[in-house]
């Protein structure tokens, strides 16, 4: 098969997988579903730290599967001490994309092997799990709404690059990228946040409206920083894809690089308007 028949079909089958569960209603299967992307996630993480030791690595699935675990245990089981680490955590991901990772994009220095960057990680990708579980439960409009702006400002991104891209965004990172396409991906995400707000009922007013659009723009920068946060990673790790697990895709880290940044950002943003924990 060529290359395109193969991304085909592995979209349509992940697409089957992930539409299946949701339309079954079921928040423990899609938990369940998402957590196995996120092992997959976490499984390509250590191999872009491949340079540390066993031990290292040990460590590093110790504190993923803990944290998952825990965050399980939270979101079904809701035990009162921990009732409010979901936000924490979330607060602690939304720092990193506002206040870290554009300092290590901008110096173009993301060490795999550090403990920073492997801690950082099992970070994201539990945020990640916490955030499609959460906005599954308070609805599966607002897991797509989140989810589809990515798609959204990469497809704007992509085609207004290639009309109007005259100027490299980062090119020692991701050579392809335009700021133009950035600008066009960032506008449409902005729009997009607007429409879907007024859609779910979490702007009404011409001044939610305004701030959805505001939000939107936001969401639209972390979907370019945390791509281009992950192509970074590959690049200092010297490898093209985080691995070969989706024929035709490269690796799970591939395709939720943006949602890594977007999802948790989002979600914290609908918790200020929308109860969530």
């Amino acid at each position: 098969m060529s290359n395109l028949q193969t991304r085909v079909i592995t979209a349509l089958v992940l697409g089957a997988l992930v539409i299946g569960t949701l339309l079954t209603g079921s928040s423990m299967l899609w938990a369940a579903v998402v957590l196995a992307f996120c092992l997959a996630a976490v499984w390509e993480g250590q191999r872009l730290c491949s340079q540390t030791s066993l031990a290292a690595r040990a460590v590093g699935w110790a504190g993923a599967l803990s944290l998952l675990g825990g965050l399980w245990l939270i979101i079904f089981w809701r035990p009162a001490a921990l009732a409010y680490f979901p936000a924490v955590l979330l607060y602690v991901v939304a720092l990193f994309w506002l206040a870290v990772a554009p300092v290590q994009l901008g110096k173009h220095v993301l060490p795999p092997a550090s403990i920073f960057t492997r801690t950082m990680l099992v970070l994201l990708i539990g945020a990640a799990w916490l955030s499609a579980v959460l906005l599954q439960r308070l609805g599966v409009a607002f897991l797509v709404a989140v989810v589809v702006l990515t798609v959204v400002a990469d497809v704007a991104g992509y085609f207004v690059g290639r009309a109007f891209g005259r100027h490299k965004l980062a090119p020692a990172i991701s050579p392809g990228k335009t700021r133009e396409g950035a600008a066009g991906g960032v506008t449409a995400a902005a729009l997009w946040s607007a429409a879907a707000a007024s859609y779910l009922g979490l702007a009404q007013s011409p001044v939610q409206v305004a701030i959805a659009l505001v939000a939107g723009a936001a969401l639209g920068c972390c979907a370019v920083m945390g791509d281009l946060w992950e192509s970074l990673l590959k690049r200092q790790a010297g490898v093209k894809d985080s691995s070969q697990l989706l024929p035709g895709h490269g690796g799970v880290l591939d395709r939720i690089d943006a949602q890594l940044a977007v999802l948790p950002t989002a979600t914290l943003l609908i918790s200020l308007v929308k109860p969530l924990w």
